[in-house]
C-alpha cells in the first residue's frame, strides 16, 4: 500500500532507524539509492507537491484529531513541556488545525491555529483565547514557533521552500531508507521567511515520497535547525507518526513532537476549520482518543 507524502505527519509505515546531531556539514546520506536523471528529479518533486498540497476531497466520516505533547529539551535546566491537538476533515484535505491547552486535562484552547497547505499560497491563521476574531500570520511570522521557546512553528507543517528553485543534489540511504536529497534556495525575489535563512536541504523516501529529514540552512557550515522523524507505531491499522525532532544548532536545544492519543472517522464540524470559526471549539472532551 503506497502512503502519500501528506500524511508525513501522521502516516507512514517504517521506523527511523537512528538521531542526528550536528557533527557534519553534509547531509547524512550513505550507501546505495537509485540515482535520479534530471527528468525523474523533476517528476518526483512534481508527485510529492501533487500530494502534498493536493485539492480536498469530499469525505464524511473521515475526520481526525490527535492530542500531542512538545517536550523541550534546552542544552541546560528542566525540560519543558506543552500540550495541543492536531485535527483535520480528512486525510486527504490540506486545511489542518492546531489547539494548544495549559495540560492533558484543560481541554480549553489557549491558542488556536488554522493552517491551509495551497501551492499558490498557503495560509495560516491564528486565533488567542480572549480576542474574538482571529488574525491572519503573515509570512514573516510562520516561523515563529507556535509556543515560546520551542523549536517547532507553522513553517514546518505549511513547506513553503518546495515551491522554491530547486536543485536535485544526490541519492543515498537516509536514517536507513533510500533517499533522494534536494536543495531550494528562495528566488532573486527574495525570502519573505527569514533574511537568514538561505535554503533547504530536504530528503525524500524513494518508497513513499515523504520527508525524512529537512535542514535548514544560514551560510554556516552547519545546519542551522534539523527536523527528523524518529518512529512510528500502528493504531488500528492506520500508521501515525509517533514522534519528530526539532534540533536548534544555535540553542543546542531539542523539541520533540510526540503524539499520545488518536482518533480517527469522526466527525468535526466544517465551520471550525474557517478562519471566522477558529475560535469555535471542536468538543475536544467528547471525542474518545486512543492511546499509544
Amino acid at each position: 500500500m503506497r502512503l502519500h507524502s501528506r500524511y508525513f505527519i501522521f502516516v507512514l509505515g517504517f521506523n527511523l532507524l537512528s538521531s542526528f546531531g550536528f557533527a557534519k556539514a553534509n547531509f547524512p546520506a550513505r550507501g546505495f539509492a537509485p540515482v535520479l536523471d534530471v527528468e525523474q528529479a523533476e517528476d518526483r518533486l512534481k508527485q510529492f507537491k501533487l500530494s502534498f498540497f493536493g485539492l480536498p476531497k469530499k469525505s464524511f466520516h473521515q475526520a481526525y484529531s490527535y492530542r500531542f505533547q512538545f517536550a523541550h529539551y534546552p542544552q541546560a535546566g528542566v525540560p519543558e513541556k506543552r500540550h495541543g491537538f492536531l485535527s483535520g476533515l480528512s486525510p486527504h484535505s490540506p486545511t489542518f488545525r492546531i489547539d494548544l491547552i495549559t495540560s492533558s486535562q484543560d481541554l480549553n484552547p489557549l491558542s488556536s491555529f488554522l493552517l491551509i497547505r495551497d501551492l499558490n499560497g498557503s495560509k495560516a491563521w491564528k486565533w488567542t483565547r480572549g480576542n474574538q476574531n482571529a488574525q491572519k500570520l503573515t509570512s514573516e511570522n510562520w516561523r515563529t514557533p507556535w509556543i515560546d521557546g520551542i523549536n517547532h512553528s507553522p513553517f514546518d507543517l505549511l513547506m513553503p521552500f518546495v515551491s522554491w528553485p530547486f536543485e536535485y543534489q544526490k541519492s543515498g540511504r537516509v536514517c536507513g531508507r533510500p533517499a533522494h536529497l534536494f536543495v531550494f534556495t528562495p528566488s532573486n525575489k527574495g525570502n519573505p521567511y527569514s533574511s537568514s535563512l538561505e535554503s533547504v536541504r530536504l530528503a525524500l523516501d524513494d518508497a513513499y515520497d515523504a520527508p525524512l529529514r529537512i535542514e535548514h540552512m544560514d551560510g554556516g557550515i552547519l545546519p542551522a535547525r534539523i527536523f527528523s522523524l524518529q518512529s512510528f507505531k500502528k493504531v488500528n491499522n492506520r500508521w501515525v507518526v509517533k514522534s519528530i525532532d526539532v534540533k536548534d544548532r544555535d540553542s543546542k536545544s531539542r523539541t520533540r513532537f510526540e503524539l499520545q492519543a488518536v482518533a480517527h472517522d469522526l466527525d468535526l464540524p466544517v465551520s471550525a476549520f474557517q478562519p471566522s470559526g477558529l475560535s469555535q471549539p471542536l468538543g475536544l472532551s467528547s471525542i474518545s482518543l486512543d492511546s499509544i
